[in-house]
This record gives C-alpha cells, structure tokens and sequence, in this order.
C-alpha cells in the first residue's frame, strides 16, 4: 500500500461501508426498475401499443402477480439469509432478478410476463429481508441509518428511471438496461467481504477480524470481535423450535407485532396503488396540463428528493419523529387528493384542477420516501437478536408482500364500487391512523450499536 492510499484509508476508514451500500443501492436500482416497470407498460397494454395482446383482467393480474412473488420471496430471502449470509444472497437475488428481465426479452405472451413479474416480486421482498441485515451488520452506528436510506434510494432511482425511460423504449431495451445493472451490482458485491456477524456465526474468527478492519480502518478489532461474540453467541446449538418459543417471548412478540403493523401501515398506505397506476390515475384524473405519462418521472423526481433529503436527518432525529413526520404528509397528500376526485365528480372544470392534482402526487412521493418507507426496514435491521432476526424478518415481510397483494387488489375491487375520491380519504384517514400507532409505539434506535439496542429494549 503506497503512502498517499495509507493517509486516505485514514482520512475515509469507513469508506468500505459506503461501498457496500452503494452496491446494495445498484441491486435495488434494478429491483426498483421492475417497479417503474408497471406504470409505462401496463398502460400499453391497456391501450393496445404492447408488443402482443392482453385482456383487461390479464392486465390487472400482471400487477398483481408481481406483489405474490413477495410472499416466497421473504421466506426464500430468511432461509438464505440465516444459512449463507446477506452477501451471498444478494448475489443469488441479482441472478435470479437477472433471469426475470431475461424472460421480458424473450418474452411474446402473457404468460412470459407472469413469470417475469412473479420472479421481479420474489427479489424485490428477497433483497428487502436481506439488505437490512447485512447493512446492519456492517456499518457503524453513526451512519447505520444514512447508509439504510442511501440504499433505500436505489429503488425510488430505479422506479423514477423505469417511468423516464419506459415510454421511450420498447419492453426488451428496458429489460436489457436492467441486466447490465445486476451484472454490475453482482460484481461489486461479489468483491465486499462477508459480514463479520455471519462469520462469527460460522466460527470463522480470522476472517471476521479481517471483515471488521476492512470496513472500519479505526476500529478497535478486539472490542468490536467481543460486542460480535456477545451478540450472536445465542445463537449456538439453537433449534427452529427455540426460535419459535423466543420470538414468542414479551419484548420480541411486541415489537414484532410493532414492525408487522408498521409494514402493513406502509403496504396499504397507496405507496403500491400510486407507483403502479400513476399514468392511469393521471389520465382519470383529467390531467392535461402535462401528460399522464410524464406525470410519473415527476412524482417520481419529488420521491427521490425526498429520499436524499432523509439521509440527512435520517439519524440526527428519533424514528418515531421521522416516520410522524412522514405520514403527516402523505395523509394530507391523500386527502387532498381526493379532494381533486370529488370536485371532478360534481362537475368542476377540471382545468381549475390541475395543480391540486399535480402538487398532491408529487408531494405524496416525497414524503413516502421521507420516512415511511424507509423506517420499518431500519427497524428490521436494529430489532431482533441475532438468533431470531431472520425469522422475524421473514414474518414481516411475509405479511409485507401479502398486504401489498390486499392493497393492488383491494384497490382494483374499490374502484367498481365506490367513487375514487372516497378511496383516497379511507386511505388517507388509515395513513392518519399510522401516525398515532408510530408515535405511541415506534422505539428508540438512533445511535445505538445492535448489542447496546438489545439492552435497552430488555430493559424495557
């Protein structure tokens, strides 16, 4: 190592840390592409522009089959991650993701899409279980949180970039930009070392002290090898049942429960409904100032914003006061836009209307990202003993891509039986209702090490 590489090392000993971020960051880049997918290519095959034929009802069912990808996904994503480590299943997650986008290129049937949208589905909730974990594992509690939202802002990137590019490319273009992205995001990862809790877990010392010092220059190897040691040994000779019947114990049912309301607070919060449907929401909306389909790059835009701008204060506040903040918005976002909805139904012009469709959209996607979309996963990386972390983020997630299935479908059932503006104030009083569940209940994990947050919460 030369002099100059030394004093940098130095001066940026955490830098590995970032690096691992950005990679997880380029893996949900791609999964958020799948995302942004459904909003440009849904609509052409409504409209009769796809590349083949669809019905209605197979429409309907290409996003809904994504959100049923989920469910295995979270219990695939556990399994892996519990017997193999975060690393190498975000590696296997961006293979499999890898093969979806192949099925897009290859694909001159419905059926094709089917798959590739199960599949999108079980990555994205996969990588959802996993990147938390590993994130957690390796980085240093004064920036967990900011490198949870750096990463997080890979899937906003990717779901803004799906509706950017997607109106201008055809479906199999698309799907060649996100094989370059996996292969990318495997490489990187592939270069990171394994996260020292799972060597630990492995009994694998040597390795996890060099883990350590590699993604933190300054650390005191010794002190940091016996907060790993303490966290994970429980660990040792545990059974699936021992696991069972500790999760069940007070503290872990109740703040499982706590993160299980709050994945589903965000799953049935619109987040799914609005990134899905935003050109078809636009278009019903009788929005005409700028096009329907330019409508979601530019609530697309304001959720990035919004995402970047968190990681900022992502660790200066508690959790509780981000994710209030958070759902404050986007509960006034979505009364207001309701309030666009009934105005049209009573017959206001809808040119008087244009900017209370546009600000309320656009301002709901910044604040999604502010907060209640990020903090149930930081949560999931801080809560759980090492022991227990990847069966309660299993079942988490679990009822995460069930929920989000309730919350596409639920809204396709609501739209044949009620007005569209009561929708979005019923969802706008749920996200209200959010609120006062995470200021009562949302603990306290700002910086605080992983072991230092066990105590606390046994503590408590």
């Amino acid at each position: 190592m030369t002099q100059s590489s030394g004093l940098l090392l130095s001066k940026y000993p955490l830098w590995l840390q970032w690096v691992g971020a950005f990679g997880v960051m380029l893996k949900l880049f791609a999964c958020g592409l799948s995302v942004g997918w459904a909003s440009p290519y849904l609509a052409s095959f409504t409209s009769g522009t796809a590349p083949f034929p669809a019905t209605t009802d197979e429409v309907s069912w290409m996003a809904s089959t994504y959100q049923l990808g989920r469910f295995p996904g979270a219990i695939l994503g556990a399994v892996g991650v519990q017997y193999f480590g975060g690393k190498i299943v975000i590696i296997g997650n961006a293979v499999v993701l890898l093969i979806s986008w192949i099925l897009v290129i290859v694909s001159n049937s419905v059926p094709w899409i089917y798959a590739a949208r199960f599949l999108s589905g079980l990555c994205v909730e996969a990588a959802n279980i996993c990147y938390p974990l590993y994130l957690g594992d390796i980085s240093s509690p004064s920036i967990r949180g900011t490198l949870m939202v750096l990463a997080i802002n890979g899937l906003s990137l990717g779901i803004v970039a799906g509706y950017a590019i997607g109106p201008y490319v055809s479906m199999r273009v698309f799907s060649g930009i996100g094989v370059a992205l996996i292969i990318g995001c495997i490489v990187i990862v592939t270069l990171l070392p394994q996260s020292p809790y799972y060597l630990v877990s492995n009994n694998k010392t040597k390795e996890a002290e060099n883990s350590v010092l590699s993604y933190n220059r300054k650390a005191d190897v010794q002190l940091e090898m016996d907060l790993i040691r303490k966290f994970v040994a429980r660990t040792e000779s545990i059974t699936f049942t021992d696991r069972l019947r500790e999760l069940n114990l007070p503290k872990n049912r109740k703040y499982g429960l706590i993160l299980i309301a709050l994945i589903f607070f965000m799953q049935t919060s619109g987040m799914n409904v609005l990134i899905t449907y935003t050109e078809s929401i636009a278009t019903r909306g009788m929005l005409s100032l700028i096009s329907p389909s330019t409508m979601p790059i530019t609530m697309g835009g304001l959720t990035i914003l919004g995402a970047w701008t968190s990681m900022y204060y992502v660790d200066k506040f508690e959790r509780k006061t981000v994710w209030v903040f958070s759902t404050a918005g986007l509960a006034l976002n979505l009364i207001a836009l309701g309030t666009h909805f009934y105005l049209l139904e009573v017959g206001v012009d809808p040119s008087y209307l244009q900017w209370l469709f546009i600000l309320s959209v656009s301002i709901y996607g910044a604040f999604s990202s502010m907060g209640m979309g990020s903090i149930p996963y930081i949560l999931l990386s801080e809560l759980f003993g090492s022991n227990i972390r990847t069966l309660a983020i299993c079942i988490c997630c679990s009822v995460g891509g069930l929920s989000g299935f309730v919350g596409i479908y639920g809204y396709q059932y609501l739209l044949e039986v009620i007005a569209e503006s009561y929708i979005y104030w019923i969802t706008g009083a749920w996200v209200f209702v959010a609120l006062i569940f995470g200021l009562v209940l949302v603990p306290n994990t700002k910086g605080k090490t992983l072991t230092e947050i066990q105590d606390v919460l046994l503590e408590n």
